[in-house]
């Protein structure tokens, strides 16, 4: 549209992963307008990002496209989501996220849309994208197919509808397209025989959705025509007969009505279209329009082409498949000089060359029985289709061309992740457009509906991106201590993997056939229990043996002086599981791959360093710490060339035991960025609060020292996930949990950016003040009896009233609850004289007491990292003497007790106490 002198404005969800695509969309911009011929003046571009389940984000890029090229002429509504599902264990979340995206989202934007058509009083065009699937079912669509129904109908109502204000209302129906990413998975030989017999055209083509969206936008093609739904699915939905049915080649004789009317689109300037919305949330939008092309025929060959750049662009291919796989990301020339190339050595990136996976055919279904073949949207499957690689989020790129019935899927297989955030406006969940789209790598969170049987380097740049930025952090880190791999011999005194070079002697290799002994790993487990899906592994021949590249065959032996210090493995992270997966599962996992066992022997031998050994000995050897701690990096610099690793559990927790070394090890400025490196990483495989299991673990543990991290740097929390769960649905400790997610909106709410907005609005800064404390209040009315305090006794010299709550976890989530009111109290200006001031302060003082008198009850070791810290927020307005005192006790007695901080908290606390005393 752009190309024949529309205005595009574009809406994505502003996410640091799709900055790549957003570059990319800007670049193919400018290459239309130079490109174009010097009569033919190309539109403009702008993009907005936001979220479009949220109705003031339409509205918004409504406004901002009328108020810079004077109005609205053509909206295409075209955001979705979909993750494949068996109707008998569909989840709800899944269930209301499929709804609430599809229909909900499409219903706000078109709103705004035509409210705006409305306003000019000169009519307009509202292209709804709805999908075949809204004609027949499909087995894994239960979900899926009536929001596409419903866009449909809701298309053809607004028809009726608008049809006064001359706004035409119409349906463009897509079948299966073949995107980009899905570029391998079509070199599976039965996928694509299959669909050449399904599809009398074949698979489509992005840009074949472009030429019926230009079509239905135009006034002098499609004038007359509202509340129409056309069909571009190739001929997917056309009954066939006879001999030959079913197996046409595109550009046969006997094409759909759809393709013969795309072939008369010779359209004039769209004089009377200047502004066109292109809804699109997942910066899809390498839109594919400059490429409009009529799908020739044999009758069509000598028709006039439209013009077209005569190369790929980066995002489509250019240096994507050569070189290593750093260069490759970044779509620059690769000399493949190894073991570094010239360009990695140059920019002092990690060089990595992915493995025979750039090329190969995808296997035939592990499990070896036949694949499951959905014989609506050509989608083949293993039968099954519940895991993926340890977390599921392992295709967080792939697309499958032949599942995709509408293309316009999510990339987002984690379809748990929420969409609404809570402290920002961009969700954790990337739904995705359909008409055209291109590869959508993220840093989030995604992937479309694939089988968990195929990975390859269709995984794409966001797992590969978010883990090389967090490794690169750990190596400059690394390099600032002025410490080096070459000074280590990371054979001695242990076990590793990868040696000390970049060939990979692996203990698993060739030993395959000794994994009956019973010391050999678990045979794959099938489970349909939710909190066990990313145990369930799906493998092809390829994964499994790639894996044994990166993980032992046997447990890893352990020196006799490591076993204290691995049995030392310290639990605060298992703090709201009651199930305690890092201190259950992720020991198993250490017991097989090198680089999680150094991580752990790290955090401990560092921990015990602090004069913490529970036998009373003397403390480890810091330099115990550095080794192991080394160690790790190198083994995660080595396992970063296996795809299977990037997304495995191990490197999860690998993740998350060295950002907790790095708080445990002081604090350093740079702990910040490591927390910001492993989030990247959880969002680029949709990992967040109820993703169940270690991953849900790993998460709520991250956020834990992040929220503390962003109460220090009064910044605002990384997070931007949104639960979906209400506060009826959860279990006591999900609810001792979910206070943590609050504290983090109260961080936020008091970071330095809300702080300098709230000078220029009091009374907005007062009332968000208030919707967070009615927030709290409504948590704290959820609460079961397990919350209510257990008699304690006390002693009248006590300065606070004890207050013991058990289990640790729940006294620690009421610490949290208080001393968010406290942060509340501390950042509201108090409107109303002497009288608000006093009832504030005495409010104030009441949370003190309950956080400091819970204080006194905690004796164990993995609640006193969040104990210590609300303990230090609780001091910040005491004005008594004898109460300073009694909490510099306390937090004292919290650091010798978990070895954390190494600079007492006490001292930081005296100082602003002396700060505010002048």
């Amino acid at each position: 549209m752009k190309e024949e002198g529309a205005n595009v404005a574009v809406n994505h969800l502003g996410l640091p992963r799709d900055e790549k695509h957003r570059l990319s969309l800007i670049d193919e911009a400018e290459t239309i307008r130079q490109t174009a011929p010097e009569d033919s003046p190309t539109g403009e571009l702008m993009e907005l990002a936001g979220d479009v389940t949220d109705p003031n984000t339409s509205k918004a890029l409504v406004g901002e496209a009328a108020k810079r090229w004077g109005g609205l002429d053509i909206f295409v509504a075209n955001a979705g989501i979909f993750k494949p599902a068996e109707f008998l264990t569909l989840e709800k979340e899944v269930f209301d996220k499929t709804i609430h995206v599809n229909i909900n989202g499409a219903f706000y934007s078109c709103q705004a849309a035509a409210n705006q058509m409305v306003k000019q009083g000169r009519g307009g065009s509202i292209i709804g994208i709805s999908s075949i699937s809204a004609l027949q079912g499909g087995g894994l669509q239960t979900h899926y197919t009536p929001t596409k129904a419903a866009v449909l109908s809701m298309i053809q109502s607004m028809a009726v509808a608008l049809a006064k204000h001359r706004i035409r209302c119409n349906a463009l129906l897509p079948g299966t397209i073949h995107t980009q990413l899905a570029e391998e998975d079509m070199q599976n030989e039965q996928k694509r025989k299959y669909l050449q017999q399904r599809i009398p055209m074949g698979v489509g083509k992005p840009h074949d959705l472009a030429g019926p969206a230009v079509f239905l936008g135009c006034e002098q093609l499609s004038g007359f025509m509202t509340g129409s739904q056309v069909l571009v699915d190739g001929g997917m939905y056309t009954p066939v007969t006879g001999p030959g049915a079913g197996l046409r080649n595109p550009g046969t004789p006997g094409r759909s009505p759809v393709s013969e009317m795309r072939g008369l689109l010779k359209v004039p300037r769209m004089l009377d279209s200047p502004s066109v919305l292109q809804l699109n949330l997942v910066m899809r939008s390498h839109i594919n329009y400059p490429t409009w092309e009529p799908i020739m025929g044999a009758e069509d060959e000598q028709t006039e082409r439209y013009f077209t750049r005569g190369r790929l662009s980066r995002g489509r291919g250019l240096r994507n498949t050569t070189g290593c796989a750093t260069c490759r990301r970044r779509h620059v020339k690769c000399d493949e000089k190894k073991p570094v190339c010239g360009g990695c050595e140059r920019t002092k990136r990690t060089c990595a060359y992915s493995g025979p996976s750039q090329s190969r055919s995808p296997s035939p279904s592990p499990s070896g029985r036949p694949p499951v073949i959905n014989d609506v949207t050509g989608q083949i499957s293993s039968p099954l289709t519940t895991g993926g690689e340890p977390g599921e989020p392992l295709l967080a790129t792939a697309t499958l061309a032949s599942g995709n019935p509408s293309g316009d899927v999510s990339r987002d297989e984690r379809i748990h992740a929420s969409y609404n955030d809570a402290v920002a406006s961009a969700p954790a969940l990337q739904p995705q457009s359909a008409v055209p789209s291109a590869e959508d790598p993220p840093c989030t969170t995604g992937a479309t509906p694939h089988d968990p049987a195929l990975t390859s380097s269709s995984l794409g740049a966001n797992l590969e991106n978010a883990t090389a930025i967090w490794v690169d952090l750990l190596l400059q880190d690394a390099s600032m201590q002025q410490l080096d791999f070459s000074g280590l011999n990371f054979q001695a005194d242990a076990v590793d993997l990868f040696g000390s070079s970049v060939v990979v002697h692996s203990p698993a290799v060739g030993r395959s056939s000794q994994n009956n002994t019973g010391d050999g790993p678990s045979p794959t487990l099938y489970t349909s229990h939710p909190y066990l899906h990313e145990r369930a592994p799906n493998l092809d021949e390829y994964q499994r043996l790639e894996k044994q590249a990166w993980k032992s065959a046997s447990p890893l032996p352990i020196l006799p002086q490591e076993h204290k210090v691995f049995q030392n493995f310290v639990l605060h992270m298992d703090l709201f599981e009651p199930s305690r997966p890092f201190g259950t599962l992720v020991p198993q996992l250490a017991m097989r791959n090198v680089g999680l066992m150094n991580a752990i022997l790290a955090l401990s031998a560092r921990h015990l360093s602090l004069g913490t050994s529970p036998d009373g000995k003397d403390a480890q050897d810091t330099n115990d710490a550095l080794r192991y701690y080394y160690k790790t990096l190198h083994y995660i610099q080595e396992a970063m060339q296996y795809d299977t690793y990037k997304t495995s559990l191990e490197l999860l927790a690998t993740s998350s035991i060295v950002s907790a070394y790095e708080m445990l090890d002081g604090s350093r400025q740079d702990w910040e960025r490591h927390l910001k490196g492993v989030f990247c990483i959880q969002r680029s495989q949709g990992i967040h609060g109820d993703s169940l299991g270690l991953k849900q673990a790993v998460w709520w543990a991250w956020l834990c020292q992040d929220v503390w991290a962003a109460f220090r740097e009064r910044r605002r929390p990384f997070t931007f996930w949104r639960p979906l769960r209400t506060l009826d649905e959860l279990d006591p400790h999900e609810l001792a949990a979910r206070s943590v997610y609050f504290f983090a909106q109260v961080v936020a709410f008091c970071s330095r950016e809300e702080t300098e907005r709230g000078r220029e609005d009091p009374l907005a800064r007062i009332a968000a003040a208030e919707a967070l404390k009615d927030t709290l209040e409504d948590w704290r009315r959820h609460l079961t009896s397990e919350f209510q305090p257990l008699p304690f006794a006390g002693s009248p010299e006590d300065v606070f009233e004890p207050i013991w709550i058990n289990p640790p976890a729940f006294a620690v989530a009421f610490q949290v609850y208080y001393c968010s009111h406290i942060l509340l109290l501390l950042h509201v200006p108090a409107l109303g004289g002497l009288d608000e001031y006093t009832k504030q302060r005495k409010r104030l003082m009441e949370c003190v007491r309950r956080v400091c008198g819970i204080g006194m009850t905690s004796t164990d070791y993995p609640s006193s990292f969040m104990s210590s810290q609300c303990l230090f927020i609780a001091g910040l307005p005491l004005e008594n003497s004898r109460e300073r005192s009694f909490v510099l006790e306390l937090l004292e007695a919290h650091r010798l007790r978990s070895g954390w901080p190494i600079k007492p908290l006490g001292e930081e606390l005296k100082a602003r106490w002396e700060a505010s005393d002048v």
